[in-house]
């Protein structure tokens, strides 16, 4: 090894000592101390996977750009329930989930959109790399209920259906196999069930197949039981895409106001 490369590599082995030791001093114990008094998904993780979920965390919490606008309060508390939902969508998938993004744009209530110039919630833009919510939506979707709305695995979901069909020259995010599965019962639920209006799946989930993986993401993980009871092979799909069968939240009632 030459000696530059010598240096190299022993500035990144303490590099990564730092790090560590700030995690596990720092933000590990942080983080837990936070989310385990604030976010249901984290609290009903097994202790095996906790650990891991903290990194995640901290690694989007350090990663993202974050964008306050129209006088928006983005306190550290706010950003680590952001990262939150984004670790829980991509605790075990693979580690290039969500590099395609590079800024998160938080509103304090619902705003305008200047790509549509409609009233959102919540958008993704991947043209400028962008993931956008509104904190009044966020905050709505936090409630403990059992309507299957959250809008932060909402975008985020839009945001991994996105960033898997950009980029899947350079990385997969989902098995090929596993988006072709899923988008062929999709198809066919969405001619099946069309009419319904009895459908487990809210209506906005009809127009299109990215509105259809975005509303079962929000129902995998906000009413894991019904889904499987309702629509077991779609279910049984997305469990294998994300690598988990997501613990019922409906176990855990009341959160902390952040």
């Amino acid at each position: 090894m030459k000696g530059f490369d010598l240096l190299e590599w022993i500035y990144g082995l303490l590099f990564n000592l730092y790090e560590e030791i700030w995690f596990r001093l720092y933000y590990g114990p942080v983080f837990h101390r936070f989310l385990n008094h604030t976010y249901r998904y984290y609290k009903q993780l097994p202790a095996s996977s906790k650990l891991k979920f903290l990194r995640l965390v901290r690694d989007h919490y350090e990663y993202f750009k974050w964008q306050p606008r129209n006088g928006m309060q983005l306190t550290r508390g706010r950003k680590a329930i952001i990262s939150a939902a984004a670790s829980q969508l991509a605790l075990h998938l693979p580690k290039e989930c969500f590099t395609f993004y590079t800024s998160i744009l938080v509103y304090p209530d619902y705003y305008t959109s200047f790509h549509t110039h409609k009233v959102h919630k919540g958008e993704v833009n991947p043209g400028f790399r962008l993931i956008v919510f509104s904190w009044r939506g966020i905050d709505e979707g936090l409630e403990p209920g059992d309507d299957g709305l959250n809008l932060l695995l909402h975008e985020f979901g839009h945001a991994l259906w996105l960033e898997n069909k950009l980029m899947q020259h350079e990385y997969k995010v989902f098995d090929p196999l596993l988006v072709e599965r899923f988008e062929k019962q999709a198809a066919e639920e969405m001619i099946r069930m069309k009419d319904n209006e009895e459908h487990f799946f809210r209506r906005y989930a009809f127009t299109g197949m990215e509105e259809f993986f975005a509303v079962a993401v929000e129902n995998l993980f906000e009413r894991p039981g019904k889904f499987k009871s309702e629509v077991p092979e779609i279910f049984d799909t997305l469990t294998r895409m994300f690598g988990q069968v997501p613990p019922n939240p409906a176990r855990l009632a009341g959160r902390r106001r952040i």
